[in-house]
């Protein structure tokens, strides 16, 4: 089975900006032609419901990650492909625990991110975003204030600094289209990116503008190469 339309998600899409051609081939052909044993938005389902859990209750009682590491534990492993997939989030979650006085929510509201929300369209590529974690909050002078939170787990292809400020740019551009109401200003500063693979949570990026004509350059890329693919 394949895709006839160009798909990828945001953090995908942040990993094709920085990677070598070889990857970038590799990325849109594991893309276009998924592997049906293999969903790899369901590869970290637990952790990222730990970590979204933890966040969403206030960044306080990390009784959620404490919780499901003890379910994945217990948890049986009757092939070597779900062994490893209980274990790599075992390690994802206990990785995010390492970071949790990293995570600074700034006195925003959180509250859990849509399964289904809609998605962004640059060149015809569909691009997921999905954050996992809404933020709302109120300025000193009174503004009302939205952001959002992406949380990636991959430690094969962790994220830096350029590919987590492709990440916030394009999340802040959802917050934007999606989410913001009337009377609503997307903090930069509440899009962040907490990457268990790299150990860090990347701020949220303030220029976004550059950002953005890169990230729709490599649409029309990915729009061109995918019928070859």
């Amino acid at each position: 089975m394949s895709l006839s339309q160009a798909e990828i998600t945001v953090n995908k899409l942040a990993e094709y900006m920085v990677a070598r051609s070889a990857r970038q081939r590799t990325l849109l052909k594991e893309r276009k032609y998924p592997n049906p044993d293999f969903n790899i938005g369901m590869y970290h389902r637990e952790a990222s419901e730990a970590v979204s859990l933890y966040i969403a209750n206030g960044a306080i009682d990390s009784a959620p990650l404490q919780q499901k590491l003890q379910i994945l534990e217990q948890m049986p492993a009757d092939k070597v492909g779900t062994g490893r997939r209980i274990n790599a989030n075992i390690d994802a979650i206990e990785r995010v625990s390492e970071m949790l006085d990293d995570i600074d929510l700034q006195g925003a509201d959180p509250r859990l991110g849509e399964h289904a929300p809609p998605k962004l369209t640059y060149h015809n590529v569909t691009v997921s975003v999905r954050p996992e974690i809404i933020l709302r909050g109120t300025a000193p002078k009174g503004a009302k204030l939205i952001g959002a939170i992406k949380l990636h787990f991959s430690s094969t292809h962790p994220h830096d600094e350029e590919s987590a400020g492709y990440v916030s740019a394009v999340v802040q551009e959802y917050c934007k289209t999606h989410l913001a109401e009337p009377d609503e200003i997307v903090n930069p500063d509440y899009c962040m990116v907490i990457c268990a693979g790299s150990g860090q949570v990347f701020p949220g990026v303030k220029a976004t503008a550059r950002r953005m004509k890169d990230v729709a350059a490599a649409c029309q890329n990915i729009a061109g190469l995918w019928p070859a693919l």
